[in-house]
């Protein structure tokens, strides 16, 4: 046994004995990672090695893959030829036998996954996207979801998963806002810290996205440049990632963008100074797709030596799905002096170190049952956990709980359309795995003997009004109407097509039909509905039945004339696989929403930014308040609750909740943080403490918490943490608006 093999050793002395042996095409093999759903092909239903896969391994002694069981539009991967979990098993090991049979020291191959809101593989487990468990607001949640989705990785021998995303949603017109869990860093953290512990718990390596203020950009461009100074780096945007790293995160992505002219993927003071010295982090950083040959484009290196050069000595350690550009980069910037190979070793380290760390040299293949594990019986019942409390309601004029009705009209482009109730990143469904709000509601109305009539009415962003007169006819007939709009984040369509081997798969729609505006790469600049939506609801609207609006969406959209108009409004995000069953239940009273608002709802998009807590109150338009249209933290309930005593004795903090109304329901008791008196500028109201809590009616509880350094604390001009004493405002109540106050002085 060589002393690298011998698993009584230390990560550290395996990884330097490890390293002594290695050559420098292999140390290069380690940074470079292989995109997994192009190495495998279907033939007579069996699955082989394609012949680009093995010739790239007798070339290159590759570290990683990503995405072997990745299906979507992108990877052109689905339940066709795509991995199904009973197959999920034998085909990772598969790629990983033959890359051990031609590896000279026998160095495992590092598997890595999606999974922002569910592993992204057939089959498995859909959980609300990021914003929709944010609205949760329940930390023990977020905690189990991480365990389901580690669960399931591992089951389908996956050693890692790009999860959580860590990204503070300040910026809605941002494509990729909808992944966020909030526009709070303290939210964001405790969310962040605990699906690291519930993924780590299960033996996956958590990779926290994306280092860092990527959810700030410019114009709310994807990638572009965030502008904002170092002590909002240090008190904001820092800090989910400070509380990851806290929980034991052993990976990093590095974002496309630059930092007031720092590139996230090629500076030195970002990855190293901060990242490792600062904040202690001694896992791997890998480089988003194509971060490292954007350095080149953006005219941050003159070619790709010097792109490769820069990210690995800046301490980027791993690239993503670049192979050819990095490997000869890496191997041009060694020949020009540019690199050295003590570079190679400290990135090639960070990433044989979290192998050893993680037991993958003594377990390199698969050994779960996916079949058996994806969508158990109690894997989805934290997914429907997750859709219910996801889910917020906005408006009730009374008309919530749904009574007393012979026939209901569902209308809309969300209201049986299964990929658009999921988000961005989410594998292709087959028929049945997802249910539908138009679903959810027919099997409750079937249960009251209520007649439900539906019809689509418009699309998202399509102009055709074709569908109004089927629609108004609907309604017409209905004693209400179910109305559901919103955003769409996938390029699937709503129906499935036959391909010449009979089985179906989804139909990918082109750039003209799609009616993607939300996810990746999908910027906005204004946040009203799209298409002729807003039209159909006024049609809904003037025939004078009560309109229910049930908003299916990724980002924070409009909704003043929604709110005005509709009887009632509920926010329920992507909801996942179960998104129709939980609105369902809730529109008929079998659960009592307590959702919350994790960012707030702008009025327009000339109000941007409006997140909850700047540093000081913001002053109203000639043309428009400053005030949100809703608030964060908001959310209504189908009860009432009353805050009373709120006490400050020591750092120990207290409030008495009381259910005031006639129904059993959740709570969020949350708790905001003003200093009055500090050194520099802080923001007005911080969140500093939540809990969802359930109290039946009539029922009353004193919640309390204990005020710590990191809530009372924060990082001066010098960037150091101190905790100042003086004069503080503590707040509770149910929404950061709606509150009771008390102050108090902190003794030094």
């Amino acid at each position: 046994m060589e002393t690298f093999q011998n698993p009584a050793l230390s990560a550290e002395q395996r990884t330097g004995d490890l390293l002594g042996r290695m050559t420098i095409r292999e140390k290069i093999g380690q940074i470079v990672k292989l995109d997994g759903f192009r190495s495998y092909e279907w033939k007579n239903r069996t699955c082989v090695l394609t012949e680009e896969y093995c010739e790239i391994v007798k070339r290159w002694p590759i570290g990683s893959m990503y995405g072997l069981l990745r299906a979507d539009w992108w990877t052109m991967r689905n339940w066709e030829n795509g991995i199904p979990p009973e197959q999920m098993t034998e085909v990772v090991n598969l790629v990983q036998r033959h890359f051990l049979n031609h590896s000279r020291l026998g160095i495992p191959l590092y598997l890595a996954e999606e999974a922002p809101h569910g592993l992204m593989a057939l089959g498995s487990t859909v959980f609300p996207t990021g914003l929709g468990m944010g609205g949760t607001w329940d930390s023990r949640l977020i905690r189990r979801i991480g365990e389901v989705i580690g669960e399931e990785a591992r089951a389908a021998g996956i050693h890692a998963v790009y999860s959580p995303i860590l990204d503070i949603a300040r910026e809605p017109r941002w494509s990729r806002v909808e992944e966020d869990f909030s526009e709070d860093a303290f939210l964001t953290a405790r969310f962040g810290a605990e699906m690291v512990r519930g993924l780590q718990s299960r033996g996956i390596v958590s990779t926290l996205k994306h280092f860092v203020a990527h959810g700030s950009p410019e114009g709310g461009h994807n990638q572009a440049s965030a502008h904002l100074g170092m002590i909002e780096l240090y008190n904001c945007q820092l800090r989910p990632f400070r509380e990851a790293i806290r929980a034991g995160a052993k990976s990093i992505m590095s974002a496309y963008h630059d930092l007031d002219g720092q590139p996230c993927s090629g500076s030195r003071r970002l990855l190293t100074d901060l990242l490792r010295e600062k904040l202690g982090f001694r896992g791997f950083v890998v480089a988003d797709r194509g971060a490292i040959p954007l350095l080149e484009h953006t005219r941050l290196a003159e070619d790709p030596a010097e792109a490769a050069a820069r990210a690995i000595r800046a301490g980027c350690d791993a690239d993503e799905g670049c192979l050819e550009y990095v490997t000869n980069g890496l191997l041009k910037a060694l020949d020009r002096g540019i690199l050295a190979e003590d570079d190679l070793n400290a990135a090639a380290g960070h990433i044989l170190r979290v192998k050893f760390e993680t037991g993958l040299f003594e377990h390199p293949y698969a050994e779960g049952r996916p079949v058996e594990i994806f969508r158990s019986a109690s894997h989805e019942a934290v997914a429907l956990e997750a859709s219910r409390k996801a889910v917020a309601l906005l408006k009730n004029d009374g008309i919530l709980p749904l009574r007393n009705l012979k026939t209901l009209a569902v209308i809309g482009p969300n209201a049986d359309h299964d990929m658009n109730q999921l988000g961005d990143y989410t594998a292709p469904q087959r028929s049945g795995d997802v249910i539908t709000l138009l679903a959810g509601i027919r099997k409750e109305a079937a249960e009251r003997g209520i007649q439900v009539l539906s019809s689509r009415g418009c699309g998202i962003r399509s102009l055709d009004r074709s569908g109004f007169s089927e629609a108004l006819e609907a309604a017409g007939k209905a004693d209400a109407v179910i109305y559901v709009p919103g955003g769409c984040s996938t390029k699937y369509g709503s129906c499935m097509i036959r391909t010449e081997t009979g089985a179906a798969s989804p139909e990918i729609l082109s750039p003209e039909q799609s009616e993607k505006e939300s996810g990746e790469g999908t910027d906005r600049a204004s946040l009203d509905l799209m298409g002729v939506q807003m039209e159909l609801f006024r049609h809904l609207k003037a025939t004078g039945k009560p309109v229910i609006c049930v908003m299916i969406q990724g980002r924070p959209l409009t909704l003043s004339e929604l709110r005005s108009g509709a009887a009632a409004l509920l926010l329920a995000w992507y909801p996942g696989i179960f998104g129709g069953q939980a609105v369902a239940e809730i529109l008929f009273g079998k659960y009592n929403p307590a959702g919350r608002l994790p960012i707030s709802i702008p009025r327009c998009s000339g109000q941007l930014p409006v997140y909850y807590n700047p540093s000081g109150k913001r002053r109203d338009y000639v043309d428009c308040s400053a005030e949100p249209e809703f608030p964060f933290g908001y959310g209504l309930s189908y009860t009432t609750f009353r805050y009373s005593d709120l006490a400050v004795h020591g750092r120990r903090v207290s409030v008495v909740v009381e259910n005031t109304g006639a129904y059993d329901g959740e709570e969020v008791v949350q708790f905001y943080l003003t200093d009055l008196a500090s050194s520099i500028k802080r923001p007005i109201r911080e969140l500093c403490a939540f809990e969802r809590i359930f109290l039946s009616a009539g029922e009353k509880r004193r919640v309390e918490f204990e005020l710590s350094d990191k809530a009372l604390g924060y990082y001066n001009e010098d960037l150091q943490f101190v905790v100042e004493p003086g004069r503080f405002r503590i707040a509770a109540g149910g929404s950061s608006v709606d509150l009771i106050e008390t102050d108090f002085i902190l003794e030094k």
